[in-house]
């Protein structure tokens, strides 16, 4: 049976954080960025904001904390200026669609895993050491 994570973690009362959203430090040179994505731009343009502020948008509206890092003073800014719109449901099944294939995404292989937290005692997968 295919088990939703998201389902899953409501079910347990598990948040989910979304790590660097909008690129990834282990970006491939040459990799198309998220940010460049036609998708996330047609959406942007709808709501008058930057294809960041789309997908930033989206894990909150998808229930998800985001932790995004900037050291520029107007990109923070931009950052925390998703509060006076909402993504449509469209829109977010659409991003969700799209984000599956995307670099970065659940078919590249390249996940924050944390590897020092493996001998924590709740480690989720202890028996899979």
């Amino acid at each position: 049976a295919v088990v939703s994570t998201q389902s899953t973690g409501k079910r347990e009362d598990i948040a989910f954080v979304a790590y660097s959203p909008l690129t990834s430090p282990g970006k491939r040179p040459g990799e198309a960025s998220i940010l460049e994505n036609e998708l996330v731009r047609e959406i942007a343009e709808r709501h008058n904001a930057s294809p960041a502020q789309i997908l930033i948008r989206y894990q909150i509206d998808k229930g998800n904390g985001v932790i995004v890092k900037s050291v520029t003073p107007s990109r923070i800014t931009e950052n925390l200026a998703v509060t006076d719109f909402s993504l449509s449901p469209g829109e977010v099944s659409q991003l969700s669609a799209i984000s599956k294939s995307l670099p970065g995404g659940p078919s590249s292989g390249r996940y924050f895993t944390f590897p020092n937290f493996r001998n924590h005692p709740r480690h989720p997968f202890l028996d899979e050491k």
